[in-house]
């Protein structure tokens, strides 16, 4: 059996409602050389069965105990056999013409193994947003960390996936975790089309950890940026300005901190100021901490 050209990775956990539109969006797909490699992350729905409804032989279903999602996508990536390597969430979707823009990108532009960034369309209730696409005449490190590629508008060649994987301590910033690393070391491409669709919803990771801020998930966000600047330095050498990592941390706790304090979450929020305030104290977090205590006494709040 000759090798694919691409192998899409879909891993998924609890979205069978989710599935036929995204793996339906790959049967759709009009360049039709593909195998699509379903990861069920210990799954207790249905999932299996929605899988194996499509009778495909293009679609290999493969279940593990629950492990997360960076685990699931290695476990993708080990079982696939594409020359280029996809990845598409549970509750995302291609437009029909992915696959064909993509190969017709790679016969144009005969890239070297590198990752290639796709247009997407985030899609929230019934209005769509275009996401920007990547400048390539900035510095790239800075672009992916700031524009926040989601795995679904990301093909990476295998050659290079062979050797760098997912960091499965992580949960949170996994992809950027990945994408910052390849950058680093190979070539990134920009397909100037809008061929994937996010779905913004109720239940997915970002929404739901805006909803309620959970201090483990801080934690395990801030951890992962930190992975990169404390054992990666070699890596970024000369590739990132000098404190890139710290004022990216520092960024991240005012997102937190700001959601806490609107959640009304005042005893996390409490907690991730002391957080932010030991990594680096600031001018900035001198004048947050009052604005607990008045968002507390119901000042400052946006209107739900």
């Amino acid at each position: 059996m000759s090798r694919p050209f691409f192998s899409i990775i879909l891993p998924t956990y609890n979205r069978a409602s989710l599935l036929p539109r995204s793996i339906g969006s790959v049967i759709k797909q009009t360049y039709q050389d593909w195998e699509l490699v379903v990861v069920d992350d210990g799954s207790t729905d249905n999932t299996q069965n929605v899988v194996k409804s499509f009778n495909d032989p293009r679609i290999k279903y493969i279940y593990q105990n629950n492990s997360e999602r960076s685990a699931a996508r290695n476990k993708g990536i080990d079982n696939a056999s594409g020359t280029w390597i996809c990845f598409l969430d549970s509750d995302d979707e291609y437009q029909t013409n992915h696959l064909s823009e993509l190969a017709k990108f790679i016969e144009d532009t005969t890239p070297s193994p590198g990752l290639i960034a796709t247009g997407i369309t985030k899609q929230q209730e019934v209005a769509g947003k275009r996401k920007e696409f990547l400048n390539l005449n900035n510095r790239i490190l800075q672009e992916i960390g700031s524009k926040f590629l989601i795995p679904s508008q990301v093909c990476v060649h295998r050659s290079i996936l062979e050797n760098v994987r997912f960091d499965v301590r992580y949960r949170l910033w996994e992809d950027t975790h990945l994408w910052l690393r390849i950058a680093a070391q190979y070539p990134v491409y920009q397909m100037e089309e809008y061929t994937v669709i996010q779905h913004v919803h109720e239940q997915g990771t970002v929404v739901q950890g805006m909803k309620k801020i959970r201090l483990k998930e801080v934690g395990q966000y801030i951890a992962a940026v930190q992975d990169l600047r404390d054992n990666h330095v070699a890596l970024f050498k000369g590739k990132l300005p000098e404190n890139y990592f710290n004022h990216y941390i520092d960024s991240k706790y005012r997102m937190y901190l700001y959601q806490a304090r609107q959640n009304r979450q005042f005893q996390v929020a409490h907690q991730i100021w002391f957080k932010a305030w030991q990594h680096r104290p600031s001018l900035y977090l001198l004048t947050e901490f009052p604005k607990i205590a008045l968002n507390f006494l119901n000042f400052g709040l946006h209107a739900r």
